[in-house]
């Protein structure tokens, strides 16, 4: 009988790990400053005041909506938002995050599964005044996620 009470705690706690599980449906996958980066992706298109259309979220580590948090321990961590011919990353590699996204159309090729982006980001160290340019990123990530 005393163990009766462990052994259920521990399938609970086990059957509500499994149900925690994310559910894939997409993947991300190229460079970035050198980096290769392959991570499945839970991708959502939500319907927000009746909107339709060709746009999506999607996230390697959720749930992680306002920035990449890597809650897997890879070492990497991706959230991108797409919307028609804009696409804004939060990206956790290497140690550091980074934020970057397209500034004009023709860094996206579209495809029937989603985008491939192929860019240049630059990166900066300091605020306001002392701000600086310190380098340069070459940015080419595939974002597939199948609409349903």
């Amino acid at each position: 009988m005393p163990l009766r009470l462990p052994c259920l705690a521990a399938m609970l706690a086990l059957a509500c790990a499994a149900q925690a599980a994310p559910d894939y449906n997409g993947r991300v996958h190229g460079l970035f400053a050198g980096h290769p980066i392959d991570a499945p992706l839970v991708c959502e298109t939500p319907t927000l005041a009746g909107q339709t259309g060709n746009w999506f979220y999607a996230q390697s580590d959720p749930p992680t909506h306002e920035y990449a948090q890597d809650r897997n321990g890879d070492g990497v961590a991706v959230t991108v938002s797409f919307s028609g011919n804009e696409a804004l990353f939060l990206l956790y590699v290497d140690g550091q995050d980074h934020r970057f996204g397209n500034t004009s159309p023709e860094q996206i090729q579209r495809s029937d599964t989603g985008f491939v982006l192929t860019m240049t980001a630059s990166r900066y160290e300091g605020r306001g005044k002392k701000r600086r340019k310190i380098g340069e990123d070459e940015v080419r990530l595939v974002v597939d996620c199948p609409q349903p």
